[in-house]
C-alpha cells in the first residue's frame, strides 16, 4: 500500500471512529450503528477500492455519516438485493443471493482498532493465507440461496421452484448452509489486541471455519450449477465482469422454464419431511479434498471457488477425509466443530503450518515452530495450505506450474494497474461526480 492511500485509510477510519463515538452519546440505539460496523469492516478489508472515494470524500470534507453511507450504496450496487439487475450486479441468476465468501464483519472490529501500520501487515497476512476479501470479484459468489442461510426466503425463479415442491425457505431443504457457524466465532473482535500477530492469530480462525464451511455449501449445490452451466454454454465462475454476467442472466430469463424444471428435480430429493435430514451434501471434511489436489489449490489461490470444488470433486465427500480436514483446523474451531462431529471418530488436536506461511506471518523473522509456540491459531488456515499463488506450496506441497505462475502473477498485476487507475463508472454525490471503485476484472480475465 502506498503511503498516500495508508494516510487515507487512516483518515476514514479515525472519522468514521469519531461519528460511532458521537453517535454512542447522542442515540445509542440507533440502527446506524450496525451500519457503522458492516461497512467499517468493508473499508479496512478493502481499503484500494475505495482510494477515489476518500480522496474526494477528504478534499470535500464529508462527514463519518456520508463516508458510510457512500460504502454502503456502492455494496447495493454490488449485491442487487433487490433483483433489479444493477449496473455493477454480480448475480449470475437474478433470484440468487451474493454471498461473502469471508464476511466483511470477520474479526468484528479487530483491525479498525488497530494502528495503521499494524492494520496494514495484519491485512497483508491475511490475504496472503485466504485471499482478498470485502467487496471483491474474488470474495462475492452468487449462490442459490437454498445454500446460503436457513432462514432464506427462496425467491425468483428458484423460489417458484420450491413453490412445486411445496416449500419456501432453504431450512426446508437438506443442503449445508455457507453460513452454518453464526456470531462470535465468525464476527467477534478480538478484546485488547493491539498488534497485527494478534489479529493474525484471533482472526485466522474465523475465515478457516468460513472457508471450509462456503466450499462444504458449493460442493452441495455443484451438480445444480452443472445443469445450468451446460443450459447457457459457459462456467460460472464467480469472477466474471458485469456484463458477462448481465448475457449470463440474461439467457437464464430466457430458458427460465428449463432453468425451473432444472431446479425443481435438483431439489425434489433434498425436501426435509418430518424434520428428517438425511444430510446428503458434502460434510464438515470437505476441503479435506483440496489437500491432495494440486488443480484444485490452483483453483482456489484464483479466487475461482467454483473450480476448486468441482476439481476436487468426490475427494470432499464425507469419508476417510473427515478427520483429516477437521485435524486441519485450529483449537478454536475444532470446539465450534466438535457438536456436528459426534461419532466421526477421535480427532487428533495437533496442527501443522508450512514454514513459508510461518515466515509471512513474521515477515521472517520466526520459523514455524516459533509461529506455533506463539500463535497456535495462525495455523488454522495452514491446513488447507496458504491460498497465495505465489507462496508456491500447499499443506501437501503440491507443485506449481511456473507458466501459470508468471501468467497469474502478470494478470494481477493489470489488474493492480486497473484498480490503480480508477474506475469508470460514476454517480453524483453533493454536487460532485463520484467514481466508483475500478475492481480490474476485466485485466484479469484478459479484456483489457
Amino acid at each position: 500500500m502506498d503511503k498516500e492511500l495508508a494516510q487515507l485509510e487512516e483518515w476514514a477510519v479515525d472519522l468514521i471512529n469519531n461519528y460511532e463515538n458521537d453517535l454512542l452519546k447522542t442515540d445509542p440505539k440507533s440502527s446506524m450503528h450496525k451500519r457503522i460496523k458492516r461497512f467499517s469492516g468493508e473499508l479496512v478489508a478493502n481499503p484500494e477500492a475505495y482510494a477515489d472515494l476518500l480522496e474526494m470524500g477528504r478534499s470535500k470534507g464529508m462527514t463519518g455519516k456520508e463516508l458510510v453511507s457512500a460504502i454502503r450504496n456502492i455494496e447495493q450496487n454490488l449485491l442487487d438485493e433487490s433483483s433489479r439487475g444493477t449496473s455493477m450486479s454480480r448475480k449470475q441468476l437474478m433470484s440468487d443471493v451474493i454471498h461473502h465468501f469471508y464476511a466483511q464483519r470477520t474479526g468484528g472490529d479487530t483491525l479498525r482498532r488497530l494502528g495503521q501500520a499494524d492494520r496494514q501487515q495484519a491485512r497483508t497476512a491475511l490475504r496472503d493465507i485466504f485471499g482478498r476479501w470485502g467487496n471483491v470479484p474474488e470474495n462475492l459468489k452468487s449462490m442459490f440461496r437454498a445454500g446460503h442461510l436457513d432462514s432464506d426466503i427462496l425467491k425468483g425463479i428458484e423460489g417458484e421452484a420450491a413453490a412445486e415442491l411445496g416449500i419456501k425457505q432453504a431450512k426446508e431443504l437438506d443442503l449445508f448452509k455457507a453460513h452454518t457457524t453464526k456470531g462470535k466465532l465468525v464476527t467477534g473482535t478480538g478484546e485488547g489486541i493491539t498488534d497485527w500477530r494478534g489479529a493474525v492469530d484471533f482472526m485466522a480462525p474465523q475465515m478457516d471455519i468460513q472457508r471450509t464451511e462456503g466450499l462444504r455449501a458449493l460442493q452441495g449445490l455443484q451438480p445444480l450449477m452443472d445443469k445450468l452451466d451446460n443450459l447457457v454454454g459457459s462456467v460460472y465462475t464467480g469472477l466474471e465482469d458485469a456484463a458477462q454476467l448481465k448475457i449470463r442472466r440474461d439467457l437464464f430469463t430466457a430458458k427460465a422454464d428449463d432453468v425451473r424444471a432444472a431446479i425443481r428435480e435438483f431439489y425434489e430429493p433434498l425436501v426435509i419431511k418430518g424434520g428428517n435430514v438425511k444430510l446428503n451434501a458434502a460434510g464438515l471434511g470437505a476441503g479435506a479434498g483440496l489437500l491432495s489436489n494440486p488443480e484444485a489449490m490452483g483453483k482456489l489461490a484464483a479466487g475461482d471457488y467454483m473450480g476448486a470444488v468441482q476439481a476436487a470433486g468426490t475427494e470432499m465427500l464425507v469419508g476417510t477425509g473427515v478427520e483429516m480436514g477437521v485435524r486441519a483446523l485450529g483449537p478454536r474451531a475444532m470446539a465450534a466443530a466438535a457438536p456436528v462431529l459426534k461419532g466421526a471418530g477421535a480427532l487428533g488436536a495437533a496442527t501443522t503450518i508450512p514454514e513459508v506461511t510461518a515466515r509471512v506471518l513474521t515477515k521472517g523473522e520466526r520459523g514455524a515452530g516459533e509461529v506455533l509456540a506463539e500463535a497456535p491459531g495462525a495455523a488454522v488456515a495452514a491446513g488447507l495450505g496458504p491460498v497465495s499463488p505465489t507462496l508456491g506450496q500447499t499443506a501437501a506441497n503440491a507443485p506449481v506450474d511456473p507458466e501459470a505462475l508468471a501468467k497469474s502473477q502478470e494478470l494481477e498485476r493489470k489488474a493492480e494497474e486497473a484498480r490503480q487507475r480508477g474506475g469508470r463508472m460514476s454517480f453524483g454525490f453533493g454536487g460532485a461526480r463520484l467514481t466508483l471503485p475500478e475492481f480490474g476484472i476485466s485485466e484479469m480475465l484478459e479484456i483489457n
